[in-house]
C-alpha cells in the first residue's frame, strides 16, 4: 500500500524541484523472481530478474564455486562495476574467474546503471532495494548464498560498496573501494557527482533532491557522514595520490586524469575521519596512476587475501 511516507517523499521531491506535483505509483506487491538463467560455462550464470523495485528486468552475472550445489551455504562476494559499464565488466577486465577458482565462494556482479546506480532515488529507480533486498534474497533462497558476505567495487561501484556497508552495518564482513569516492558533500562534490546522473536540469534532483534543501537525504547517502557505521567491517580503500600517469599506464594514456584526482579529493576526508574514529582501514594510496582498469585490477589482487579471510573461503 502507498503509505504516508510515500506521499512525504513525493512532496519532498516536489519542493526540491521547485513545484510541479509528481505522482508516484504505489509500490509493487509482486516478489522479484528469476525469469531466465543462461549458462555461459560450468561456473558462470547470467540471471535475468524481474524486479518490482526497478519496474523492469535486471541482469546479474553469478560465478559459482567448483562443486556448487543448492544444499550447501556458500560465502558471497559482491563486485560492483563503475559508471558507463555493466554487470559483465569484472569478468571481462579482471582475473576474478582465476582468483575465485580455488575458493569455496560465490561471486555476484549485478547491473548497477550508468549513474546514480547504487541508491534508491527519491523518485525513480530503487537500486539499493533491488541489490540488497531482491537480488540478495534470491541468491540466498535459490543459490545457497550464506549470510557471510563481502562487497567491493571500482569508481562509482567503490562508492556503492562503502555506502551499502554504512547503511547496512553488519551485512558485509569486508568492504573494498578501488578509486571510489568517499564523500558526497565536501565542497564541489555535489556538482561533480550530479554531472554523471542521468537526465537533464531538474531531473537530476530526483535522486536525492537538492544538496541544500535536502541535506539530510544527501547525508544519509554520504560515506563521510556515515563513517561511524563502518565500524566492525574490514575496510580496504585504494586510490592514486594524484591522477598523473603511472607505471601501469600505456604510452598512449593521457598525462593526467581528473577523475582519479576527484576520487582522492573525496577519499582523503573519509580516511581522516575513520582514523579519528579509530576504525581500522587498510589504505593503499599509491604515488601515481590513472582512473583505469590496470589499477582497479591491482586493487582486487592486493585486497584478495583480506576478502578471502573475511569470507573464510
Amino acid at each position: 500500500m502507498w503509505q504516508r511516507r510515500d506521499f512525504l517523499r513525493t512532496a519532498t521531491v516536489q519542493a526540491a524541484l521547485g513545484g510541479g506535483l509528481l505522482v508516484a505509483a504505489p509500490a509493487e506487491a509482486a516478489a522479484a523472481r528469476v525469469v531466465s538463467e543462461r549458462r555461459l560455462g560450468p561456473r558462470v550464470r547470467d540471471l535475468t530478474i524481474a524486479s518490482p523495485a526497478m519496474r523492469r528486468n535486471m541482469r546479474a552475472r553469478l560465478i559459482l564455486p567448483r562443486g556448487w550445489n543448492r544444499r550447501e551455504k556458500w560465502p558471497l562476494l559482491w563486485l560492483l562495476h563503475g559508471g558507463n559499464d555493466d554487470y559483465r565488466a569484472w569478468t571481462r577486465e579482471s582475473e576474478i574467474m582465476r582468483l575465485s577458482a580455488a575458493r569455496r565462494m560465490m561471486v555476484v556482479m549485478p547491473e548497477g546503471g550508468s549513474g546514480g546506480g547504487y541508491t534508491d532515488w527519491m523518485s525513480g529507480p530503487q537500486w539499493e532495494t533491488f541489490h540488497l533486498e531482491e537480488l540478495r534474497g534470491i541468491l540466498m533462497r535459490r543459490y545457497g548464498a550464506a549470510r557471510r558476505q563481502a562487497v567491493a567495487g571500482l569508481s562509482a561501484g567503490g562508492y556503492g560498496a562503502l555506502i551499502y556497508s554504512a547503511r547496512h552495518p553488519g551485512m558485509f564482513a569486508f568492504t573494498g573501494s578501488f578509486s571510489g569516492y568517499g564523500a558526497t558533500l565536501v565542497p564541489g562534490a555535489p556538482e561533480v557527482l550530479l554531472t554523471g546522473v542521468p537526465g537533464s536540469g531538474a531531473e537530476k534532483f530526483l535522486m536525492w533532491g537538492q544538496p541544500q534543501l535536502n541535506r539530510d537525504v544527501w547525508e544519509a547517502h554520504d560515506p563521510l557522514s556515515q563513517a561511524h557505521r563502518l565500524r566492525g567491517t574490514r575496510l580496504y580503500i585504494s586510490c592514486a595520490r594524484n591522477g598523473v600517469k603511472g607505471p601501469l599506464d600505456s604510452e598512449t594514456t593521457h598525462a593526467a586524469d581528473p577523475a582519479e584526482a576527484f576520487c582522492l579529493y573525496t577519499t582523503r576526508p573519509l580516511l581522516a575521519r575513520l582514523r579519528r574514529l579509530k576504525i581500522p582501514v587498510t589504505a593503499d594510496i599509491y604515488p601515481r596512476g590513472t582512473h583505469t582498469w590496470p589499477y582497479f585490477r591491482r586493487g582486487l589482487r592486493r585486497s584478495w587475501p583480506l576478502i578471502t579471510r573475511a569470507l573464510r573461503a
